[in-house]
């Protein structure tokens, strides 16, 4: 029996799923079961799906219709059988051979710890490097800290989890308010009041295109940031309103830029 499951959500993902599927094909851990839950795509996704049955251990779910993404994201996590996981957009990758087997031990290492973490690598849609995310903290770190600078600076610093407990995860699913910091929503309800692990390597690559999301996302950001201010009891005042409507236009623009810098290599070939 698999000891470890990458949950792949996706919907017309047959340009990038590859990329993904092969990612977790190459790794050194030898025990991995794969979930892939197919939004009712109306590419070749599936068609692709099947040339990967002989590769890996994969079961393959076909969503009648096209659902809402957390409800979609939310169905996958229902699929999880494994004590740890992942899910890993279907357009992203796992960045090294080992970075499966360097979460499932660190996991096994710290048996109370919900989920460990990891640096970043941001590629556009051909793979080309774009940066890397660093994360300034220690091999522990706390997740409601994580939650508080994500708050004040108005940018994810949990970042991606690469292994997850499934006793953590629980009843617990995407809330349906969030949509742009859904991920920062559950990371940190996962793991309120505990320690998280930080592995200092990028193990995921993000893949940063036209298609992501992300910029549908960017207008909902600032009502969002306001919801987990109350959902985790952190009140603002009226000044502390105002910084936090700045620091979201900036940042909004940051990335903003750094999806034109992305185009503008794939433009450059």
């Amino acid at each position: 029996m698999s000891s470890f499951s990458v949950l792949v959500p996706v919907l017309n993902g047959a340009e990038h799923i590859g990329d993904a599927l092969n990612s977790v094909a190459n790794q050194t851990h030898g025990n991995l079961r794969v979930v892939v839950s197919d939004n009712a795509s109306t590419d070749a996704t599936l068609e692709l799906l099947d040339s990967w049955r002989d590769r890996l251990d994969l079961k393959v779910i076909r969503q009648p219709e096209t659902r809402p993404m957390q409800e979609h994201f939310n169905a996958i996590l229902d699929q999880v059988r494994t004590d740890h996981y992942m899910l890993l957009c279907h357009d992203d990758y796992l960045a090294q051979p080992d970075a499966v087997a360097l979460a499932d031990q660190a996991l096994i290492d710290h048996p109370d710890i919900p989920a460990v973490y990891c640096d970043l690598e941001y590629v556009n849609a051909d793979k080309r490097r774009l940066a890397t995310r660093r994360f300034p903290r220690g091999a522990l770190f706390a997740a409601d800290t994580a939650g508080r600078e994500t708050l004040r600076t108005a940018r994810n610093m949990f970042g991606v989890p690469i292994g997850v407990r499934r006793s953590a995860l629980g009843d617990l699913r995407y809330d349906p308010r969030f949509h742009y910091t859904m991920d920062v929503d559950l990371s940190w309800a996962m793991a309120r009041g505990q320690m998280l692990v930080h592995i200092a390597q990028p193990l995921i690559a993000n893949r940063y295109r036209a298609g992501n999301t992300t910029w549908q996302l960017l207008n909902k950001s600032r009502g969002e940031f306001l919801a987990l201010h109350d959902k985790y009891g952190i009140p603002l005042n009226p000044v502390e309103h105002v910084q936090l409507s700045a620091r979201i236009w900036a940042v909004n623009q940051q990335k903003k830029i750094f999806g034109l810098f992305g185009r503008m290599f794939e433009w450059l070939g």
